[in-house]
């Protein structure tokens, strides 16, 4: 993929965003990885990102919760657990659904994010791969597409130089 943003792929069940940012690959790579930086810029606007754990590293976890600022609705729990990590390269996880205590409470999504440095900065591709159409669609209706487009262009006020 060549250009920003999203492809909806319903042959092979996944979502796929794409952004470029000017900046290297270390400084986006640390975006992802340090847990102040995320709590940063994760998630929608209006929402508030709260790093439990962050554990990069094949096996380790990242556990987040997201709750939107005005009180409208319960935090949202997450768990990532990392399946590859190349720095700078490449992040692979498994990320799922999880109760207030941190139990995981389904399946999950495979997700891969890419990092493709260039001569003017970093390519961040993520790629969620879904168990069929049908968590695809869901996940496309709950605004995961959206979701995801806006946090990564919250990024992009993170980590672009100017």
């Amino acid at each position: 993929m060549t250009a920003d943003g999203i492809v909806i792929d319903e042959q092979t069940n996944t979502l796929t965003i794409a952004r470029h940012y000017r900046a290297p690959a270390g400084r986006v790579w640390t975006a992802w990885t340090d847990p102040d930086a995320v709590a940063r810029w994760w998630g929608p606007h209006g929402w508030t990102t709260t790093v439990e754990r962050m554990d990069v590293r094949p096996g380790g976890q990242w556990r987040f919760s997201m709750a939107p600022d005005d009180g409208s609705a319960d935090p949202v729990h997450i768990v990532v657990t990392y399946r590859e990590v190349r720095p700078h390269e490449q992040l692979r996880y498994v990320d799922q659904f999880a109760a207030a205590d941190w139990t995981v409470t389904g399946d999950g999504v495979l997700t891969d994010v890419a990092f493709t440095a260039d001569d003017t900065g970093t390519r961040v591709t993520v790629t969620a791969a879904f168990a069929d159409r049908d968590a695809l669609q869901q996940a496309v209706a709950l605004g995961m597409a959206d979701g995801y487009q806006e946090a990564l262009a919250r990024l992009g006020t993170v980590v672009d130089t100017h």
